[in-house]
């Protein structure tokens, strides 16, 4: 599940701001993980792991990549 699809399926909805309260970032750091215009570090990735219960987990952040590279 990619970190986008997670806070979209949360009820009730959890904000960028509010998700990345709870991994020690700003709201503007997860628009750009959501976006792809960033990748969050080996930690980073960790603590959404933790934070999303291990709904999104570090396969889901290469998978990703694999199939932008495609």
């Amino acid at each position: 599940m990619t970190l986008e699809q997670f806070l979209k399926s949360q009820e009730p909805k959890v904000s960028h701001a509010a998700f990345g309260e709870s991994v020690g970032v700003t709201q503007a750091t997860i628009n750009r993980y959501v976006r792809g215009e960033r990748f969050p570090s080996p930690d980073m990735i960790q603590k959404i792991h933790v934070a999303t219960g291990g709904k999104v987990s570090v396969n889901d952040w290469y998978s990703t990549i694999s199939e932008a590279a495609q």
